[in-house]
């Protein structure tokens, strides 16, 4: 008996532990959720405005000259 005890007390302490931390979390995207108010037409605007400003929305004949993986992988050799 004393060998199984032994054995098991990590799970006896942190399932519980992690069973509380996860409905804590999930009960906080959820409250989270329910309580964010609609954007008002001022801010609304301005966030459109600063995803255009960013190009992530808009004309879709621009593309970027080259793709993230292209520019991040010539980084390294440039340097050497």
């Amino acid at each position: 008996m004393k060998k199984t005890i032994s054995m098991y007390w990590p799970l006896a302490v942190f399932v519980p532990l992690a069973a509380a931390a996860y409905l804590y979390v999930s009960g906080e995207a959820a409250s989270s959720r329910a309580t964010q108010a609609p954007l008002g037409a001022d801010q609304l605007t301005a966030e459109l405005a600063r995803t255009v400003s960013y190009g992530l929305v808009g004309d879709d004949r621009v593309l970027p000259g080259k793709p993230m993986r292209a520019v991040a992988s010539l980084q390294p050799a440039e340097a050497s």
